[in-house]
Order: C-alpha cells, then sequence, then structure tokens
C-alpha cells in the first residue's frame, strides 16, 4: 500500500529533524522539532490520518527529550537554580558556553511548558501517557546530572520539571487517566516519588493565597490524589524502590568504636516499634564536639541529608503527615461579613466521607502524631448526620489507641443515634462500630441500657431490613452485660415483655441527651415484643397461643427472628456480621429460596386444572325449531347450511341478509371444522 505524501510527511520532517541533530552539533534542530511538536497537536483534531500524526508527535517529543537529557547529562547546562514555581533561572552570560548554556535553559523552559500546559490535557489519551512519561524521565535525567556533576554526592532531587507537574496537577483538572498513571505507576511504586510528592504538596496547600475562583479546587484535587497512595511503606526494608537510580543506594554509616545504642524513635508513638541507631562518639571526638558542631552546621548544605531522608522510615511518615495536615487542617480567614473562608476551596460532603471512611486504615496508622487530626474529626461530628457517623470510628481510634480525652463521646454517638441513621447507606458500618464502642465491660450499665433501649424504640420505625441487624445487635448487648437482662424480665401483672395495661407509664425519657439519666434501666423492652416475642411468651407460659395483646410483624421471618428474645439465652453470642449488609434484595431472595426449596421437596405430581369442554351449542332462532319440530334437527340443519356457506363462499355477498345469514358467514374456520367432525 502505498501512502500518499501528506501522511507521510509529519513524520518525514521529525525522522529528518532528527537526523540532522544526531549528526551535527547545531542545536536548532531543538527549537525546530519543539515548533513541530506544537503544529502537530494543534492540526490533530483537524487531519483525517490522526494515527501518523499521533506517532510523529511523540516522536518529536522523545526526541528533544533524549537531545535535553544527553546535553545535561554532559554538563552543558545544569538545572540547579530555578524559581518559585520550578522553572530555571535564566542567568545573564557574557562567554559562548555561558550563552549556550543559557540558551538550553531557555529551551527546557519552553519544553516543559509544552508538555504540562498543552500535552498533558491533549484530547487523545496515547499523548497524554506520552507527555507523563517524557516528564518523569526529564526528572529523572535532571537529578542524576545533578548528582554527577555536583559537589554534593549525597543524594540530589530536581526541583524541575517534578514541581511544575505537581502544581499543574493541583491548580488545574487532569484528565482521569493521566492521575490513575501517576498514581499507580509512579506514586504506588517509587519511595523517592511518593516522598517529594507529599513534600510538594504539603507545599503548595500552605502557600495557597486566598479563597477565589481561580484556588477554589485545590484541596479537592490534593485529595484525590493523596487518597489514591495505599502503599505507604511501614518497615525500613520496604523502602527498596526508587526512581533515581543514585538515590537508591542508602547512606553509609560511619563505623565506631563503640557498640551503637538502640533508641527508640520519636517522631511517632512510642509504640511504633521503630529501632533507630544512635552514632556514638569516641573521647577525642567528644572532645571536639562542640568546638565544631557549629562550622559543621554552616558547611552543611540543604540538599545533604535528601538520601538519609528518603530511607528513614520517621521521614516518609513525617511528609505524608505533613501533606494530610495540610489538606484537613488548611488555612483560613475571616472576611467581612464574619464567614469562615477556607483557602483552597471547601471539600464537598462526598469528598469528606471518602475520607472518613478511609482515615482509620489508611491515613492515621501512618501519621507520627495521629491526636494532631482531633480539630478536623470534631468539626466533622459538629455537621451531624452521615459526616458525623462517619467521624465517629477516627475519634474512637485516637481515644483507645492515641489517649485522646474526649469525655462526652458517648453522650454525641447517643445523640447520632436517630431514626436518620438507620436508613443511610451506612447503617452496617455503624451498627459494627456501635457494637465496638458498647464491647467494654467497664462501661457503666445505665449507659448500655440507654443505647439498647433508643434501638429498641427505633425499632418500631425500621425497615425489615434493620430489624435484621438490631434484634441480634440488642440480643448480643443483653448476653455481654447481664445486668441489663432486667429489661425484658420485668412483669406487669403476669404479663412479660410487654408493658400490660395502657395505664402503665414508660419511665424512659427518650428527650435526655445525657445516655446517663435517661432511667432506660427502669423500662423495659416492649417494642421488641411487637415483632412475635409477645405470643411465643404467651404460648410458653399458658400452652397456648394468645389471642389478645401483642402483635407480630408482617414478615414472618422478621417475627420468627424477634421471638428469640422469649427463648432461653443459651446462645452465646450472634455474629453480627452474618446479619450486617442486608437489603431488600437479599431478604427477597431468601424468601423466594424458601418457597422454591418448600415446593421442591413435596415431590408431588403436578395436576394440570380441569378445562371446561367447549360448548358447541348454537343459539337456533325458536322459529326454526318450530318448523322442525323438533330442537336438535333444527341445530344439525343450521350447522350444515353454516359449512355450506364457509365452504363454498359466493364472490358478492346477496343484497339483503338478514342477520342470521351474516352470522353463518361469519363463522370461524376452527368452528367450522369442529362442526364437521360432530355431523
Amino acid at each position: 500500500m502505498v501512502r500518499t505524501s501528506r501522511e507521510v510527511a509529519p513524520l518525514e520532517r521529525v525522522q529528518a529533524l532528527q537526523s540532522h541533530l544526531a549528526s551535527s552539533t547545531d542545536l536548532n534542530s531543538i527549537t525546530e522539532l519543539i515548533k513541530q511538536i506544537e503544529e502537530l497537536h494543534t492540526q490533530l483534531e483537524e487531519v483525517d490520518d490522526q494515527r501518523s500524526h499521533i506517532k510523529a508527535l511523540t516522536l518529536a517529543t522523545r526526541v528533544v527529550s533524549r537531545a535535553l537529557v544527553t546535553l545535561s547529562d554532559k554538563g552543558i547546562f545544569d538545572t540547579d537554580l530555578t524559581d518559585a514555581d520550578g522553572r530555571l533561572v535564566l542567568q545573564e552570560a557574557s562567554d559562548a558556553k555561558a550563552k549556550v548554556s543559557r540558551w538550553l535553559r531557555q529551551q527546557w523552559n519552553t519544553f516543559v511548558s509544552l508538555i504540562l500546559d498543552e500535552l498533558l490535557y491533549s484530547e487523545f489519551a496515547p499523548v497524554r501517557q506520552a507527555a507523563l512519561e517524557v516528564c518523569m524521565a526529564l526528572q529523572t535525567a535532571s537529578s542524576e546530572a545533578l548528582h554527577k556533576h555536583g559537589t554534593i554526592k549525597s543524594g540530589r532531587w530536581s526541583v524541575t520539571p517534578f514541581r511544575p507537574l505537581v502544581q499543574t496537577v493541583l491548580w488545574r483538572q487532569v484528565p482521569d487517566d493521566v492521575l490513575e498513571t501517576l498514581a499507580e505507576e509512579y506514586l504506588e511504586v517509587y519511595d523517592d516519588v511518593r516522598f517529594f510528592f507529599c513534600k510538594e504538596v504539603s507545599r503548595v496547600l500552605r502557600n495557597v493565597p486566598d479563597a477565589s475562583i481561580k484556588n477554589e479546587r485545590v484541596r479537592s484535587h490534593a485529595r484525590a490524589l493523596l487518597s489514591r497512595i495505599t502503599a505507604i511503606p511501614t518497615e525500613p526494608s520496604h523502602l527498596n524502590n526508587f526512581l533515581i537510580p543514585h538515590l537508591s543506594h542508602a547512606p553509609k554509616k560511619k563505623k565506631s568504636n563503640k557498640k551503637p545504642k538502640l533508641t527508640v524513635s520519636q517522631d511517632g508513638d512510642d509504640d511504633d516499634g521503630i529501632i533507630e541507631v544512635e552514632p556514638t562518639l569516641s573521647e577525642s571526638d567528644e572532645e571536639k564536639e562542640d568546638e565544631d558542631s557549629a562550622s559543621r552546621k554552616r558547611r552543611r548544605s540543604r540538599h545533604g541529608h535528601v538520601a538519609d531522608a528518603l530511607h528513614t522510615l520517621g521521614s516518609q511518615r513525617q511528609v505524608f503527615a505533613a501533606a494530610w495536615l495540610s489538606l484537613l487542617l488548611p488555612s483560613t480567614h475571616v472576611d467581612v461579613n464574619g464567614q469562615r473562608i477556607v483557602h483552597g476551596g471547601k471539600l464537598s460532603t462526598a469528598e469528606t466521607h471518602d475520607i472518613l471512611v478511609r482515615l482509620h486504615a489508611q491515613i492515621l496508622p501512618h501519621l507520627p502524631n495521629p491526636s494532631m487530626l482531633h480539630d478536623f474529626l470534631v468539626d466533622c461530628l459538629d455537621t451531624k448526620g452521615t459526616t458525623a457517623l462517619l467521624a465517629l470510628n477516627g475519634l474512637f481510634t485516637l481515644i483507645v489507641h492515641h489517649n485522646l480525652d474526649y469525655p462526652d463521646f458517648y453522650t454525641r454517638l447517643y445523640a447520632l443515634l436517630d431514626a436518620s441513621v438507620l436508613h443511610t447507606r451506612y447503617r452496617s458500618r455503624f451498627m459494627r462500630m456501635l457494637d465496638t464502642f458498647l464491647s467494654s465491660m467497664l462501661l457503666p450499665v445505665a449507659i448500655v441500657a440507654s443505647f439498647t433501649k433508643r434501638l429498641s424504640r427505633l425499632s418500631l420505625r425500621a425497615t425489615p431490613a434493620a430489624l435484621v441487624e438490631i434484634i441480634p445487635f440488642i440480643w448480643n448487648m443483653l448476653k455481654h452485660h447481664p445486668s441489663c437482662m432486667q429489661m425484658i424480665h420485668r412483669d406487669w401483672d403476669g404479663d412479660h415483655l410487654a408493658l400490660g395495661p395502657s395505664g402503665v407509664q414508660d419511665p424512659f425519657d427518650p428527650h435526655e441527651p445525657n445516655p446517663l439519666f435517661t432511667h432506660a434501666l427502669e423500662s423495659s423492652l416492649w417494642e421488641i415484643s411487637t415483632f412475635g416475642a409477645y405470643h411465643l411468651s404467651q404460648s410458653s407460659q399458658h400452652g397456648k397461643s394468645a389471642t389478645d395483646g401483642g402483635d407480630t410483624h408482617y414478615l414472618g421471618s422478621v417475627t420468627s427472628f424477634a421471638s428469640i428474645f422469649a427463648e432461653p439465652f443459651t446462645q452465646p453470642r450472634y455474629e453480627l456480621e452474618d446479619f450486617l449488609d442486608t437489603t431488600y434484595s437479599t431478604m427477597f431472595e431468601n424468601e423466594t429460596r424458601k418457597t422454591l426449596k418448600r415446593r421442591h421437596s413435596s415431590n408431588k405430581p403436578i395436576v394440570p386444572p380441569a378445562l371446561n369442554p367447549l360448548d358447541l351449542t348454537l343459539a337456533v332462532p325458536p322459529i326454526l325449531a318450530e318448523k322442525s319440530g323438533h330442537h336438535d334437527a333444527a341445530v344439525r340443519r343450521e350447522i350444515r347450511k353454516r359449512l355450506q356457506l364457509y365452504a363454498f363462499p359466493s364472490a358478492d355477498p346477496p343484497q339483503g341478509d338478514t342477520p342470521l345469514e351474516q352470522n353463518r358467514r361469519a363463522l370461524p374456520l376452527d368452528d367450522c371444522a369442529r362442526f364437521w367432525n360432530i355431523l
């Protein structure tokens, strides 16, 4: 197949510039290639053969990248001096070599801006993926060149193009596939990329200037990327994969004559189990330590501890914590109207819920001081609703494992237990947390009784799926806290479980906010009896089914399940996980499965219903029966006439047909056949 010149022209031009750049010392081809990239990307949506243009575009991008990498590796220009945004500083040049270096710096800035401002937002996925790949290749080459030609040999990480890349993904809306690739192929894989990404995110979030429209999505974009970081190292041996080759080598420890001391790291909690080596000095070194400490600090470069930090678990945790704290505790100011304005924009409710769901497992275990999130969690509790419900688990983790003093925890928890919690999508999650919160035997029995009574009262308006979770939960609470058993053993005039006469007043105070003073222990769980436990209790007490008092649930399985409160408490505990995540769909499947199983087990033959015989009797006019003198003869004669009309129809029906003749002509063929068999 012969391709036209229009199809091969872009690719041929790029290949020609590539050959010229490789065979000569003329570097102007770099400028021509950058212009070709801009033109090809602009024309990409208009051309017919987009595949050929994408191939030429990606080739030109990689050629420029390799050229800049080679020149940087040879030391023709360096990428050390950058401004606050990560762009190379263009210094004044006097000699020819300095002018070439300055010109190459300018080409570097132009190429990086082209990648991050245009190619990374292309409508074509191959172009976006190639742009991200080239950007990370430039980062590797720049860092290696700084280490190779610099005076500091302990490790270098180039600011460009990584800082502009992070700023781009935070300040602008980047396509999802770019975020996925950045997270899965770099942040989740390389320890150094994750380390410096967290540092850059923290830097950006701390320096958001205001709450203008341009800045209102910065925190949202940062959350989207930080939430994707799940491969957090928990042991020093996990720090074993680095994008920059020279950073993969751990710094050598100085040898000492004395045995090193082992101390517990103070970067996190005392129980994190991280042991660090504390270097020891000889006697002569100890004498000179005070004299030389000041001079050593002055000579120490700001880049001197990059490799040390990358290979230290405490430093990795610190930058991870700094990024999350900058996100969750943003800078604020109060406007002229007295409203609190958040720099970087407010997180949406869905984004806050996503953070709270991940908090206890993905974030808190990796923070050196998790108690710093106390203010964030308390603010979430103040919002009430689902947000407050999800914040409970993180706050409880801080109380139990990090010695957070929050005396009003159970009061706030009791306030969240209302009718709405049984109708949210996080109902099962809340029941799991509630089971954990009330599992301690040291809790006052009044608190446990209040929660049990509140759940019992809410069950009156709960869905069947929620009832299937509430009933075993209350059963477990009564079994785990035997002092609450009196709530089902209370007897009014020989009537167990129910309140008895209508004149008896329930001592429970549903409006009391403090669970210690609700008088729930003096009440009973009469609400549970309305689901069927009353009938079984009456049957066990009197030997027959009760016909008066009590009630049953409209769903038979709920009634049968609720009857466990009228039986002896012999089972140690119900596994709550077996009943959580129950929905109408699962209940419908269970009910239909039981019905089908019952029908299948009967093994009775299926008898088809009886069919009524076909009534072929014709309504013969009385006048015909009188003429023939016999009704049966009139019927047979009428059938013959109808069959004759149907078998030998006339082309034009005679004029003036009587209704009887019209009825004869309209006789269906099937009826004629049946009549013929009869005759």
